[in-house]
């Protein structure tokens, strides 16, 4: 016990048990209740460089795997590596200067080598994670309907129209369709009226 004590606290294991100390943190509060659990990716947010970071999750087989899984695994994995290393580098270099700079690229390395480990155990479970993904988008997309959405197009007909709204917080990209003819333009303020799940958009009307 004491051996594992040593490693799991000894350099570089310590920032991955850092990291796994708060992840089991967080699970323990989303089993309770006090943190948001998304099993799913809901509508489309606004996020800077999405393209990149899908390209990165495709790369390791990541896609289509809920976030917080796969950075738990991840960080898990990536633990796993440093403690496996320390115990049998620790003993073996004497210089400190040496050791750290070892440890450094050990902390580096281990994602890169947990995260296809984790993409390939959790492929076959790529269609049940989907099938959740599906189920909370119509779910998420019920709750939206009476909202208020802001227009971003130039203009919105039965087969184009852009709208954005502010979800908890977080500023949602919504497609949209309405009515013709109509006079909505970008700014506009609409009302979202139903959702359409075959197509993934949002009828809407004008808010008077």
């Amino acid at each position: 016990m004491t051996d594992f004590l040593n490693n799991a606290f000894a350099f570089p294991t310590l920032f991955y048990t850092g990291l796994l100390i708060l992840t089991v943190l967080y699970w323990l509060a989303s089993s309770l209740g006090f943190a948001d659990l998304d099993l799913s990716e809901g509508v489309e947010i606004e996020v800077p460089d999405v393209a990149d970071t899908s390209g990165w999750l495709s790369k390791f087989k990541l896609d289509g795997i809920p976030l917080t899984i796969s950075i738990s695994l991840v960080i898990f994995f990536s633990w796993v590596i440093c403690f496996i290393a320390v115990h049998y580098y620790q003993d073996q270099i004497s210089n400190n200067l040496v050791e750290i700079f070892v440890g450094i690229w050990i902390i580096i390395l281990a994602p890169f080598i947990s995260a296809p480990i984790v993409g390939t155990l959790l492929t076959p479970l790529k269609p049940f994670f989907q099938k959740l993904k599906d189920s909370a988008e119509g779910r998420h997309a019920d709750s939206l309907i009476g909202h208020l959405a802001i227009v971003r197009t130039n203009k919105v007909t039965m087969n184009f129209g852009d709208a954005e709204i502010n979800d908890e917080g977080a500023n949602l990209i919504l497609k949209i369709r309405a009515e013709e003819p109509n006079d909505f333009k970008r700014g506009d303020s609409v009302i979202i009226t139903e959702y359409i799940a075959d197509e993934n958009t949002y009828r809407v009307r004008a808010t008077a």
